[in-house]
């Protein structure tokens, strides 16, 4: 097996602009993995006195927004520079849904772009070679 291809990235949200009070989220589904890592990725503070966005990174069973439990919260952020937040998550022992959720105040000048990624690594089933993408390596 090679190890550097036992990963799976997936782009969570594309980037965009979140404007006056807006929320940007996606679900990640990790199924198979045994580890998590999601990128949130946010442009720079319009203005000096900008209030940064909240992120919220919760889990759950189903993808029904209300049963998503919150693992965890980084508040306000400091984006006097653009800045990348990571989340590791090992998943063993957790809930098959990951959902990251991004949301600004409600001034104009609170205005970012952002964009997350997700990855999954350790996956039961990866790639095991480099002749055929249907080659699977089985973790016991």
């Amino acid at each position: 097996m090679i190890n550097q291809r036992n990963i799976n990235d997936s782009i969570l949200i594309a980037p965009r602009a979140l404007t006056n009070n807006a929320t940007a989220t996606a679900n990640l589904d990790t199924k198979g993995a045994a580890y998590a890592t999601i990128r949130v990725s946010c442009s720079s503070e319009v203005n000096t006195n900008a209030v940064g966005p909240t992120l919220v990174l919760s889990e759950s069973d189903d993808t029904v927004v209300s049963n998503f439990a919150t693992l965890d919260t980084e508040a306000a952020i400091d984006l006097t520079a653009a800045r990348q937040v990571l989340f590791g998550v090992d998943l063993r022992g957790r809930k098959r849904y990951l959902r990251i959720a991004v949301s600004t105040p409600t001034a104009t000048n609170d205005h970012i772009v952002v964009a997350a990624t997700g990855t999954l690594s350790w996956l039961e089933n990866g790639p095991n070679g480099t002749t055929s993408v249907a080659d699977t390596a089985v973790f016991i």
